[in-house]
C-alpha cells in the first residue's frame, strides 16, 4: 500500500494520485502515519490490492477521463472547479449581465451581450495572476499554480481565454478528457500556460 503525504489515505501500489484527496502521489516521500506502519500488514491481507488499467501504470501517460474515471478524489476536485465557475458566474457575471441588458433596452443592438464573456476573460486572469484565486476558487479551496515557477499574467491568460466564449469552454474541457495527460488537475489550456489548479493547504 502507498501511503498519501497530504491525508495519510491508502492507496494501491502504483497509484499516482491519491484516492482520497487527489494530492499526486510520489512527489514527496511516502511515510506512513504514525501508527499505521504496525497495521498496514493486516489491512494488505484483509483487502486484495486493486488493481490498476493498464494506462494508469506508473510511467504511462494517460487521458484526463482515465484518471477521473478512477479516483474518487480527482472527481471532487473537478466538481469543485465546475461550482467554483459558478460561484464566479453568480458573484461576477450575474451583475455584469443585468447592467448590460440594461444597457441592450437603453442603447439598442445585442452587441453588448459578448462583453459578459470578456468581463469574464479578464476578471478570471487578472485575479489569478493577482492573488492566485477567483472568489469561487477561493470559496472552494483551490488555487492556481504555475509549474514553471512565477505565475504571471501572460499564464493566466492564456488558461483563462476560452471563457471569452462559453461554448469554446466547454469544448477545450472535452478535448482535455481525451488528451493524454500525466497531471489529472490541468485542463488543456494548462498545459499550454503551464499552469496547474490544487487544493489549498
Amino acid at each position: 500500500m502507498v501511503y498519501c503525504s497530504k491525508c495519510g489515505g491508502q492507496n494501491a501500489d502504483g497509484a499516482r494520485f491519491c484516492n482520497h484527496c487527489a494530492a499526486p502521489l510520489g512527489v514527496a516521500p511516502q511515510v506512513a502515519p504514525q501508527g499505521a506502519q504496525q497495521q498496514a500488514p493486516a489491512q494488505q491481507t484483509a483487502q486484495p490490492q486493486q488493481e490498476l488499467p493498464p494506462q494508469l501504470q506508473p510511467g504511462q501517460k494517460a487521458t484526463l477521463l482515465d484518471y477521473i474515471s478512477h479516483y474518487k478524489g480527482l472527481q471532487l476536485h473537478w466538481v469543485k472547479r465546475f461550482v467554483a465557475l459558478v460561484f464566479d458566474f453568480l458573484f461576477i457575471m450575474l451583475p455584469v449581465y443585468v447592467i448590460l441588458v440594461f444597457l441592450i433596452f437603453s442603447l439598442g443592438g445585442w452587441w453588448s451581450i459578448g462583453l459578459g464573456g470578456v468581463v469574464l476573460f479578464l476578471y478570471s486572469a487578472f485575479f489569478e495572476s493577482a492573488y492566485g484565486v477567483t472568489i469561487g476558487k477561493a470559496i472552494l479551496g483551490l488555487r492556481v499554480f504555475s509549474t514553471k515557477g512565477k505565475l504571471d499574467l501572460s499564464d493566466t491568460l492564456v488558461r483563462n481565454i476560452t471563457k471569452v466564449i462559453p461554448p469554446l469552454l466547454i469544448l477545450e474541457f472535452v478535448v482535455s478528457l481525451v488528451v493524454e495527460t500525466t497531471d489529472a488537475h490541468q485542463r488543456y489550456l494548462d498545459k499550454l500556460a503551464k499552469t496547474t489548479v490544487v487544493e489549498k493547504t
